[in-house]
């Protein structure tokens, strides 16, 4: 009875608000949805108006990392604050549409969408960790997992979803935002889709902002990292460990958004050959990889000896399928492996952390690291484009540099796994 007892409560207090919390926040991933109708509307190029995406992921992380501590002090008060610059957010970007104004775009899409977002991904974050003490990692890749999914929540509630022909026995047809308000007709009506974002999203948030609870009893681990009374961003900032922590975080994603962006530009290329219908397939399912290698090298992590080990693992086969992309028509199978290895990155590091400073900073500790992300939303990119474009080095020159990146990110990984011991 008391296992049954607190199974329910880890499902009401933990995973279920956290799903909703984090599935409702992954909107942000979907912004390349509506890029093209705003900048129509408004008459800026698609890449000024893309830049909110960019701005966005910045204050994510930044969010992230300078309210560790009220997360750290009050879950419900972070939730609440979180959940109130999300939907602020959108109903600003929807004013920024119906005015044309890019700036305010950028205000409610960039700084406060982003800032909500990294608020709520790191909220239940620790709090699953707490509850489920044995299986941190899988406890903390649940709401990274289902911020994932949020992309795709957001994408069918836009786009519509439905499958069988018509007249089919088994046909349904759920009418998407795009469609119901005639977005293709008036791209103006863009401004009625953010709407319609703001209000379905307040409800799951505000559920989750009620229910999302530590448990009465916390058992700390010190770890030799540090206690709470000598916690400070200024110490964190000189701390070996976590300096190498944050560059394994930058390296990855910033490897991970140089290549995810240009991967259709890339199989497109005549010495790949792949058709548009593989195309499609492949890029479908680098979705689900994200997804599936989030889960999978959390499982993994929590039965290895050493977790930290687990980083040499996926920085391995992230620097050896890279190589063997050599062979253009291997690119595909590229994309869908990094993707796999892009998510762990951020399903691995919240157990690896608390293995090394213990819970009691851990909210603070994670959200630090994740200014990481932040950084390389502006980075990643961007290099990509220089290497590519700019310095004429072409697909093949962005691989290269993937494969330098990802081996000097395997050298920085062994040293943190030499300090962990």
């Amino acid at each position: 009875m008391e296992q049954t007892s607190l199974g329910f409560k880890r499902m009401v207090r933990a995973v279920i608000p956290a799903f909703l919390l984090a599935v409702s926040v992954g909107q942000i991933y979907a912004f390349t949805n509506f890029s093209d109708q705003i900048a129509a509307h408004i008459g800026e190029s698609k890449s000024a108006v893309q830049f909110a995406f960019s701005l966005g992921i910045f204050f994510l992380g930044m969010g992230a990392a300078f309210f560790g501590k009220i997360v750290e002090k009050n879950i419900r008060l972070s939730t609440i604050i979180g959940t109130t610059l999300f939907i602020t957010g959108l109903l600003v970007t929807a004013l920024g549409v119906r005015m044309k104004s890019l700036a305010l775009i950028y205000l409610g899409y960039g700084f406060l969408v982003g800032t909500g977002t990294g608020i709520i991904y790191i909220s239940p974050v620790k709090t699953m960790m707490l509850w489920f003490p044995n299986a941190k990692a899988i406890a903390a890749a649940v709401p990274i997992i289902s911020f994932g999914l949020g992309s795709t929540l957001s994408t069918i509630l836009y786009k519509g979803f439905g499958f069988g022909g018509t007249g089919s026995m088994f046909s349904m047809r759920f009418l998407g935002f795009y469609d119901y308000f005639g977005v293709e007709a008036s791209p103006g009506k863009i401004e009625s889709v953010f709407l319609a974002f703001s209000v379905f999203y307040l409800f799951p948030m505000a559920v989750a902002a009620f229910l999302l609870k530590k448990p009465k009893i916390e058992q700390m681990s010190f770890a030799h990292g540090l206690p709470q009374c000598e916690f400070t961003y200024m110490g964190l900032a000189k701390d070996s460990y976590f300096l190498r922590s944050w560059l394994f975080m930058f390296l990855n994603i910033s490897c991970g958004l140089c290549l995810i962006p240009l991967a259709k530009q890339m199989m497109k290329d005549p010495s790949v050959g792949y058709s548009e219908g593989l195309i499609t397939w492949i890029i479908a399912l680098s979705g689900l990889m994200n997804g599936g290698g989030r889960f999978l090298f959390a499982w993994w992590s929590d039965r290895l000896a050493r977790r930290v080990n687990i980083l040499l693992i996926i920085l391995s086969i992230s620097a050896g399928v890279m190589a063997a992309s050599w062979w253009p028509p291997l690119i595909g199978v590229a994309l869908l492996v990094i993707n796999a290895c892009y998510g762990a990155g951020f399903s691995v590091i919240p157990g690896i952390l608390a293995d090394h400073y213990g819970m009691t900073n851990i909210s603070k500790i994670h959200g630090a690291v994740l200014s990481a992300w932040g950084v390389a939303g502006l980075v990643g990119n961007q290099a990509a484009i220089l290497v590519s474009d700019k310095m004429g080095f072409g697909n093949m020159g962005v691989v290269t540099m993937l494969i330098v990146f990802y081996l000097l990110n395997l050298a920085n990984a062994a040293t943190l796994r030499r300090r962990a011991g």
